[in-house]
């Protein structure tokens, strides 16, 4: 009777092994024509119009007119077959593949497209990037122009993103706004399927997929009959499928798990970097960080690459605030600035003294007016890199007479208090590709308190420059001119990976992070 249970429970247990093995939940990796990826966070929706933040997911779902290549240093078209540029940068004409349709077999002509902006420029919070498109004028079905109020090169880093794909705005009004963020009608390579809410999001071909996109071979219906996306907010569980093979291709791997996937003979790895900064935004109107001098010995003694060590080589010293992964980025400014500001405690306990600051006591902490330079570091609790890297600030500094109190909040709480005042310092990202994304933290359009007239001049005059090597030019003044108040201190760009297992083939992730499925085959 004994034998018989044992043998019942072996069955039993071969039984689920081979369930999991032949994906009977439709999550498998095992299916050559199923591409199965794992990400940390479920979407928000797949209306791109209707959401705050994107993911791999909307890769899947949306095909934009015009897309960079891998380092972005060239514009082409994608979903468009051809764009062209008016010579004074007003207007921008557009011709679309003959034929072209929505994945549920809808028109999208140039009306469709007109329309699908129109309602991006209505509803969604990136309006601001294409503010500059006055009308849309519709010229025959297949062909479009922007009418721009004025050059806007600020605005191809939204329209060639994912915020720029199209929607099928008919099928938005018939399904209503909820419906359609479950199962937006869109342009790219791929259609929802179903949303499972809390667990995965299953994709299925678009058949009516084109593309003009040079970048990639594919230029037709995707290899993969449908893409499986599990949502494993869990950094151990989401590794642990990639190495079983339960997914083909895991985003997100944690700092602490990249060593680990590198020396898997099984995987292959790739790195992107941060198309930004992470940095310690400052509070300048009271307390210790009103002094700029204080922020100036900040910035020399933090030391990078001892930083970047302490992180496992998981982000890359940044001292500037443009980093390599974003158009107008300066490797020469980038190098003045890491000589000009590299560490240096011998030389910001200097600034200090000069500004009054000396340990009386002996404890090791300057102090001023009898008050000890005492600093409230809000860290977030949601940003591994930040997380990891507030005590090793903290030692730092403390090794110049500054005592960093950390307290930790979530980034969102953190963005509520830098737009009240109500912080003394605080660690802030930004990623966008474009270093636009700077008018949007410098200046009076970020919501948050601090700016400058002429910081705001710079951002302003370096955005509207359409000549690619001046605008990068203007970047420089621009960056020039914060460091005149230096507001905001950089660290790092942090540096992101994405494992795949060795039967995935062909794909291209640039280096802001992009994904090209086109060519991806499995086998």
């Amino acid at each position: 009777m004994k034998m018989k249970r044992i043998l019942a429970l072996l069955l039993i247990f071969a039984m689920v092994l081979s369930f999991a093995a032949c994906g009977g939940n439709e999550s498998s990796g095992g299916d050559s024509k199923t591409l199965v990826i794992a990400i940390q966070d479920e979407i928000e929706g797949t209306d791109i119009h209707q959401i705050g933040w994107e993911n791999v997911v909307h890769q899947l779902l949306y095909s934009p007119l015009v897309v960079y290549n891998e380092d972005l240093s060239v514009l082409s078209p994608c979903f468009a077959e051809s764009y062209e540029e008016s010579e004074d940068g007003k207007e921008v004409t557009f011709v679309l593949p003959e034929g072209a349709k929505f994945s549920n077999g809808d028109p999208c002509d140039a009306e469709a497209v007109k329309a699908s902006f129109m309602r991006m420029k209505e509803i969604s919070q990136y309006s601001g990037d294409i503010e500059a498109i006055q009308d849309i004028e519709v010229i025959d079905e297949r062909t479009f122009k922007f009418i721009l109020s004025e050059p806007a090169p600020y605005m191809w880093a939204s329209v060639s993103s994912t915020y720029g794909g199209i929607v099928d705005v008919a099928a938005a009004e018939e399904m209503g706004m909820d419906g359609f963020n479950r199962a937006a009608v869109t342009n790219g390579p791929f259609m929802v399927k179903e949303w499972q809410a809390g667990s995965q999001i299953i994709l299925e071909k678009n058949p009516n997929f084109v593309t003009s996109n040079p970048n990639v071979e594919n230029k037709g219906v995707m290899n993969f009959d449908q893409v499986i996306v599990r949502f494993i907010p869990d950094e151990f569980v989401r590794v642990s499928e990639l190495e079983a093979g339960n997914v083909d291709i895991c985003y997100d791997i944690p700092t602490s798990a990249v060593a680990q996937v590198e020396e898997n003979s099984d995987l292959n790895v790739y790195f992107y970097e941060q198309a930004g900064s992470t940095y310690m935004m400052c509070q300048t109107f009271d307390g210790p960080l009103a002094d700029q001098a204080v922020r100036e010995a900040i910035n020399i003694g933090i030391d990078r690459d001892a930083l970047a060590e302490s992180l496992d080589g998981q982000v890359e010293p940044l001292y500037g605030f443009i980093s390599s992964a974003q158009t107008g980025y300066s490797a020469d400014k980038e190098a003045e600035y890491a000589e000009k500001y590299a560490y240096d405690p011998e030389g910001a306990k200097a600034i200090l003294a000069e500004a009054g600051y000396e340990d009386t006591d002996g404890d090791g902490i300057v102090e001023k007016d009898g008050q000890p330079l005492t600093i409230e570091y809000c860290s977030p609790t949601d940003k591994a890199s930040n997380k990891a890297a507030a005590p090793v600030i903290q030692s730092q500094l403390k090794a110049i007479g500054i005592d960093l109190q950390i307290t930790e909040y979530e980034s969102a709480y953190i963005k509520e208090l830098q737009r009240s005042s109500d912080y003394q310092m605080a660690a802030r990202s930004y990623v966008w590709n474009d270093a636009d994304i700077m008018f949007y933290v410098f200046t009076e359009a970020s919501g948050y308190p601090w700016h400058e007239d002429d910081v705001t001049a710079a951002l302003v005059d370096a955005r509207y420059e359409t000549d690619p090597a001046a605008r990068v030019d203007k970047y420089e003044v621009a960056q020039d001119t914060i460091f005149k108040y230096m507001p905001a201190i950089s660290m790092f760009a942090d540096k992101y990976c994405v494992a795949t297992t060795k039967e995935v083939k062909n794909i291209t992730i640039t280096n802001d992070g992009r994904t090209f499925f086109n060519d991806v085959t499995k086998g």
